[in-house]
């Protein structure tokens, strides 16, 4: 069928309240996870496994995380427990991570960065500050903490809703708010 017959075809599907929020969400999750980004940010912080992607976003996540599970990592980065092995193994053959026995579980490892790890980590975070530092300058402290506030606020009470499943997920614990008392 040629969809110049179907009417309606040029206009997004979404409508009313939040529309203009979900699409912008969609835009920023959809750049940051796009190969261009992503390439973008392995190249300029100069990730020592030159075009391994999925070890530039193994290591990517544990700078969310003190440490994590492989099975953790494979669902975090959308691949198998198997290939998050092979990754790992070739993240520890370049000095980046290093494994434990897993606190809560001993028959489970956990994996972590190493002190090269680390500055990999810190670099991939400065090329982010590099495009965010800038955009937030022009933004009042007012303005940005409202933001950051808000966000969290998202998170978390999308995180409740789905029985921490967002927290699971990323490995990250977010500070809940203050609950406010309004019946009192």
């Amino acid at each position: 069928m040629d969809l110049r017959e179907i009417d309606g075809t040029s206009e997004p599907v979404l409508r009313g309240r939040g529309a203009d929020f979900s699409a912008a969400l969609q835009a920023l999750i959809t750049f940051t996870n796009s190969s261009t980004w992503r390439e973008r940010v392995l190249v300029e912080s100069d990730f020592p496994l030159a075009g391994d992607m999925p070890a530039f976003l193994l290591l990517n996540q544990l700078i969310y995380r003190t440490t994590a599970r492989p099975t953790d990592m494979a669902d975090a980065i959308g691949t198998g427990r198997s290939n998050v092995s092979k990754i790992v193994r070739r993240l520890e053959a370049a000095g980046l991570v290093g494994r434990m026995p897993d606190p809560e579980d001993g028959r489970q490892s956990v994996i972590g960065l190493t002190a090269a790890g680390r500055e990999a980590a810190e670099r991939i975070s400065a090329v982010n500050s590099a495009v965010y530092g800038p955009l937030f300058a022009a933004w009042s402290d007012e303005d940005f903490d409202r933001l950051e506030s808000l966000v969290v606020r998202l998170v978390t009470s999308l995180d409740d809703r789905l029985d921490h499943a967002v927290e699971r997920t990323a490995g990250v614990r977010l500070p809940r708010p203050a609950q406010v008392n309004h019946g009192s």
